[in-house]
């Protein structure tokens, strides 16, 4: 069926909601990190600018501030979202993407990677800005966390880690296929991923599961996106069984966007259901609804979270994250 063709069928039945896995991602967010762990997982700032020609600026968040340095307001509460056709949305997605202008000219190896993020704890509602400078050739990063130092650390050469520099990256989504189903077919298969927190927790992860958790990993990454790759990975998930997208999710500074999650209950997929099938966690990539960037990520509790027993969130809470700037920089501590 033709691509604009769909978008008469923009609001659609859609099945039942997504989920997350969080105490990890919680322990990851708040700390500054030796070196960023690349490996995707599911409803994590996987979350970043798609394509790295652009800055995106972000309107300010007005918050009230702990003794502490970090911003605290009310936990955000679940809204109503609109579900629609997610092949109808994710075709228009790839139609867009597939028109952005490619890059002139790749940064320099001593020119420095720029990321802005904001997080919102679930517990609490604690926000906290992130802001994070890696050198284009992997060799160092630095780190500032609210209204904190900036912190700057070499990263040593390690033969046995798997992670891969920014120009690593770029040249690893370079050689992507731009074909969806070549693309579908690689991401599954690729052993590059296959060592995850998914299955280092002995769980099999589905095919379709890895295949969504990849691609949204790949949205997220603040390296150079080619339009047709970008446009190839919109269609590749519109081909994912279980894929589903609403509207009107937010981030973690309230912009509202499309929220595309895995419906599939596949373990450590990051969809969790109590024993009658309910689901109790919904996670979402958020995207502008109109220009398809990346926004950042969204993770509700439907149901009390429990750790051992005790409640660790309660139901109606939220976990979210929005990237509001990336750029590229001659320095460390500069923004765009």
């Amino acid at each position: 069926m033709d691509d604009l063709k769909l978008l008469s069928e923009l609001r659609a039945d859609a099945p039942e909601p997504d989920a997350a896995r969080l105490r990890t991602l919680r322990a990851r967010s708040l700390r500054p990190r030796p070196r960023r762990r690349f490996r995707p997982v599911l409803s994590l700032p996987m979350a970043t600018t798609a394509a790295m020609t652009a800055v995106a600026a972000v309107a300010a968040v007005v918050v009230m501030v702990n003794g502490d340095g970090r911003s605290a307001v009310p936990p955000p509460a679940i809204v109503e979202v609109t579900p629609v056709s997610a092949q109808v949305m994710l075709r228009q997605a790839a139609l867009t993407a597939e028109k952005r202008r490619p890059e002139d000219t790749p940064p320099r190896p001593d020119q420095w990677l720029y990321r802005k993020s904001v997080v919102m704890q679930p517990a609490d509602g604690a926000v906290e800005t992130q802001e994070y400078w890696t050198r284009y050739d992997g060799t160092e990063q630095a780190t500032r966390l609210g209204s904190g130092p900036l912190e700057r650390r070499t990263i040593e050469p390690d033969p046995d880690d798997d992670d891969l520099s920014p120009r690593q990256y770029a040249a690893r989504l370079a050689k992507l296929p731009t074909d969806p189903d070549e693309l579908l077919a690689h991401v599954k298969g690729d052993l590059h991923w296959r060592d995850n927190p998914v299955e280092e927790r002995g769980l099999h992860e589905h095919p379709d599961a890895r295949a969504f958790r990849v691609l949204s990993v790949y949205l997220g990454r603040e390296e150079y996106m080619p339009p047709k790759l970008e446009a190839a990975i919109f269609r590749a998930l519109a081909r994912i069984p279980g894929v589903r997208v609403d509207l009107g999710v937010r981030d973690a500074v309230g912009r509202s966007g499309m929220g595309i999650a895995y419906e599939a209950d596949s373990p450590g997929s990051g969809t969790r259901r109590d024993e009658n099938g309910e689901v109790v966690e919904r996670s979402y990539v958020v995207l502008d609804s109109t220009t398809y960037n990346h926004l950042g990520s969204r993770t509700e509790y439907l149901r009390d979270y429990r750790i051992n027993g005790e409640v660790a969130f309660q139901k109606g809470s939220v976990f979210a994250t929005a990237e509001v700037a990336a750029g590229v920089v001659d320095e460390p501590g500069q923004v765009p």
